[in-house]
C-alpha cells in the first residue's frame, strides 16, 4: 500500500511507453499486457484494502479507484458467450 493511500500510482518510462502504445493503437502483445497489469494492480489498486481508518473521504476514493479495476478483471474474465445477447455489441 502507498504511503499516501491516494498519491498518484507509480509507473516506470516502460510503462509509459506501454500505455503510449496502447492508446495510440500499435502496442506489442507484452506491452499490452504490461499496460492492463499496471491499470490493474497500481492505478486501480484493485487488489489493495480500500479501508483507511480515520479518513472516510479516502476510503472513499479507494473504492471509487478499486470498482475500475473490479470492472476490468470482471471483462477479462468472462465468457463472451455468456454475455446477454441484447447487450449493446459497439
Amino acid at each position: 500500500m502507498r504511503r499516501n493511500p491516494i498519491a498518484p500510482a507509480v509507473y516506470t518510462v516502460a510503462i509509459a511507453e506501454a500505455v503510449k502504445a496502447v492508446a495510440a493503437g500499435n502496442a506489442t502483445p507484452s506491452q499490452q499486457m504490461a499496460c492492463m497489469n499496471w491499470i490493474i494492480t497500481q492505478a486501480a489498486s484493485t487488489y489493495d484494502e480500500t479501508f483507511v481508518p480515520g479518513a472516510p473521504d479516502a476510503s472513499d476514493y479507494l473504492a471509487g479507484r478499486r470498482n475500475v479495476g473490479l470492472q476490468l478483471v470482471k471483462l477479462i474474465n468472462v465468457s463472451i458467450s455468456d454475455l446477454k445477447p441484447d447487450l449493446p455489441k459497439g
